[in-house]
């Protein structure tokens, strides 16, 4: 959660994959090809393979994913004072999906 200086909150949350992916900590390494996690001594590869990400781009209105300094965009809009009229709103940034 981040505070303005008059005291305003904004609350931020995202779940940008599927829950069974976020939940079995398969996103946990995603940008790396050969990362891995390491559970009881046993070496688990984890992450998604970029084909997967590029499929479910494809169905966006964009015809890709967002990247994470977009998805800073939305929240850095949310903190500039020309936003202060902004009030219980919930932004959608997710390419016109």
């Amino acid at each position: 959660m981040l505070c303005r200086a008059n005291g305003d909150a904004i609350k931020s949350t995202s779940t940008p994959v599927a829950f069974g992916l976020v939940h079995t900590r398969l996103t946990q390494a995603l940008d790396a090809e050969s990362a891995s996690i390491d559970i009881e001594g046993r070496e688990i590869p984890v992450g998604v393979q970029r084909a997967v990400l590029d499929a479910a781009g494809s169905r966006m209105s964009l015809g890709r994913g967002g990247t994470p300094e977009e998805a800073a965009g939305a929240v850095y809009l949310l903190c500039i004072p020309e936003s202060n009229y902004i009030t219980g709103h919930l932004l959608m940034c997710d390419g016109g999906r």
